[in-house]
């Protein structure tokens, strides 16, 4: 499990088998629609409002079971309490993504055995304008590193995978790290993060469209490794 979890995203830039979605955040959802089109030349299609989180998406397809979302404040929730972050962007931005892990309870007790702090597992639900819902269960760090480290999702067995009808498309032809990030869970318990002097990373994703190839890019962090104490 670890090692497949650490090539997913560590070192140069390759395609994880096991990701699910990346987010792009924006402002505003037709604004992030927009920008997505311009870059791909296909048009995400309205998904729906995440109630509690203050926040509504649009999808586009990207090929191998992926897909990517387009996640905005929305208007008709009172409080935005996921990604604050995305009122200030100065334009839309890859801010996270999501590995699938099965058994998140598990999971979630090997991140704390080995001392990764993490958030749940918490359900999550979203009502398609079909009538149907989708269901899952996700598991956050408590640190992702501005989205430079994943989120990990667990969709319910009698739910639909939004790959399977998102409109588009895309390709997603790389994804990874330009630099060093820690594999997440670490090889073994009483590891410490250590800052690795002068070296940065970020997360890219390389997509080909209607229009050519186009990349989305995280924020830059300092790189970190995982190092016994």
């Amino acid at each position: 499990m670890a090692s497949l979890l650490a090539k997913a995203y560590v070192g140069p830039l390759a395609y994880p088998l096991n990701l699910d979605h990346i987010i792009v955040g924006c402002r505003a959802l037709e604004e992030g629609i927009a920008y997505i089109e311009k870059l791909s030349g296909f048009r995400a299609e309205l998904g729906g409002s995440h109630p509690g989180r203050g926040t509504r998406n649009a999808l586009l397809n990207l090929g191998h079971q992926s897909y990517l979302e387009i996640l905005a404040p929305d208007p008709a929730q009172p409080q935005l309490v996921w990604h604050k972050e995305i009122t200030s962007l100065a334009e839309p931005q890859l801010i996270g993504f999501a590995l699938r892990q099965k058994e998140l309870e598990k999971f979630a007790q090997l991140l704390r055995e080995r001392g990764v702090e993490c958030i749940g597992p918490n359900p999550g639900s979203r009502n398609r304008r079909n009538g149907q819902t989708f269901r899952w269960q996700t598991l956050n760090l408590a640190d992702d590193l501005h989205g430079n480290l994943p989120f990990f999702i667990d969709w319910a067995a009698d739910s639909p995978h939004p790959s399977a009808d998102a409109p588009g498309g895309c390709e997603l032809k790389q994804f990874g790290a330009t630099g060093v990030l820690p594999s997440i869970p670490p090889k073994q318990a009483g590891m410490k993060l250590q800052t690795i002097a002068g070296k940065t990373s970020q997360v890219h994703a390389r997509i080909a469209g209607r229009n050519g190839e186009f990349e989305l890019l995280t924020n830059t962090v300092p790189s970190q490794e995982w190092v016994t104490s």
